[in-house]
């Protein structure tokens, strides 16, 4: 990522759930707060190839950064949630605010996001 107000380029270590901050750390490993509106990607990163629990491999969506404990009310169309073991897009969703969300995802495949979930997302 490159940080346009601090003008350097680092790595993103870390992205605040709520607020829009990443933390990024540049190459002699020194890290700071960078708002997500004033930074720009400077690559397309390749898909990353990450071991399971059960040791199977998924894919990484490129262009998407993790985002932990995201609430079903915090989710967005375009996110990228597990579905079955595989990290799917979300097209749509139902459901009213506070509770479960009915998650819909390509083919009109659907399941219920009741708590947290790690989601990739598109910076």
């Amino acid at each position: 990522m490159f940080d346009n107000g601090r003008q350097e380029r680092g790595e993103v270590v870390y992205v605040y759930p709520v607020g829009g901050l990443m933390k990024l750390q540049n190459g002699t490993g020194v890290p700071w707060l960078a708002a997500k509106e004033n930074c720009s990607a400077v690559e397309k990163r390749k898909p990353a190839v990450i071991k399971r629990a059960n040791g199977e491999p998924f894919r990484i969506p490129p262009g998407t950064i993790p985002y932990e404990n995201v609430r079903p009310f915090d989710l967005r169309v375009g996110d990228f949630a597990f579905l079955q073991g595989r990290l799917l897009p979300i097209r749509d969703m139902r459901g009213g605010f506070g509770g479960a969300r009915t998650l819909i995802f390509e083919n009109g495949r659907a399941r219920a996001a009741e708590d947290a979930e790690k989601v990739y997302r598109h910076l």
